[in-house]
């Protein structure tokens, strides 16, 4: 029985917010419409206690006894649209389809998307044997600036597998990102060794290599906000988060399944760290 008193509850809520929606409504003008449209037998006061409840939720706000959408519930469902569209939108790969030798281009719009793919998929790639991962990169990867599931997911991921990153700079800031890696999990980074290309930065887990190539400019872009700065108080954070985060360039994947060239690039890398 109260099984089905919760599901009215449910089915009352949506009702009244999508009449609501269409224009401001009093309470006893949403319980004659809730009547008239939908047939709805339940009291008057079950109604205003709904109502009580969804301007409490932030749902609705109350304006001269007329209730409405609140700004804070319309934020949250065009973030949520948002985000679904985003997720939808984003290549996906299932690496255990991958065969040996075989490669699969994928292709990401900015920063974050690209980062999520790394974390919430290639840095879960089969790996029975336990074998160290391995990120070769030009500059070392920020996490400001991310999403709470970027760090949540990087913090599970280099508890699964051992991680060791190789980075070709050596400067204040890229050592400034690597500090915050260890303290995610990253267990060790090495700076100043020659590992990755002018455009393209690579990451090696188990079987797979996962080669992520950036466009000319932004990767110049990249170049200068690493370097730049003589001391980490010169460091402009702002500039950072949009060069890094609201700029979206076209970032290509090219994840390849081999054995023993991944096997080389350990062999090759991880006496550096």
């Amino acid at each position: 029985m109260s099984h089905k008193i919760n599901l009215n509850k449910g089915s009352m809520r949506e009702r009244i917010i999508d009449l609501i929606s269409e224009e401001p409504l009093t309470a006893k003008q949403l319980h004659a419409k809730l009547q008239r449209q939908f047939s709805i037998l339940s009291s008057y006061q079950a109604t205003h206690k709904i109502l009580s409840k969804l301007v409490e939720d932030n749902i609705l706000k109350k304006i001269d006894r007329k209730y409405t959408i609140s700004e804070a519930w319309i934020s949250h469902m065009e973030n949520k649209t948002k985000n679904l569209k985003t997720k939808l939108s984003e290549p996906k790969i299932n690496l255990e389809e991958v065969k040996n030798k075989e490669s699969v281009n994928l292709t990401f719009k900015g920063i974050p998307a690209v980062g999520w793919f790394l974390v919430d998929t290639f840095m879960k790639a089969p790996n029975p044997e336990k074998k160290h991962g391995l990120a070769l990169w030009r500059f070392c990867y920020s996490l400001i600036g991310l999403e709470e599931k970027h760090y949540i997911g990087i913090k599970e991921r280099f508890k699964e597998n051992e991680w060791h990153a190789i980075v070709e700079e050596n400067n204040s800031v890229d050592k400034m990102f690597g500090e915050t890696l260890k303290e995610y999990g990253l267990k060790s980074i090495k700076f100043g060794v020659n590992c990755a290309t002018p455009l393209s930065d690579k990451m090696i887990l188990g079987d797979y290599i996962c080669e992520i190539i950036y466009p000319a400019n932004f990767r110049k872009l990249w170049a200068i906000q690493n370097r730049m700065p003589k001391k980490l108080i010169e460091f402009n954070i702002g500039k950072h988060l949009m060069n890094m985060r609201e700029l979206q360039p076209e970032i290509q994947a090219i994840v390849t399944k081999n054995e023993k060239m991944a096997e080389e690039y350990r062999e090759e890398y991880l006496f550096f760290k």
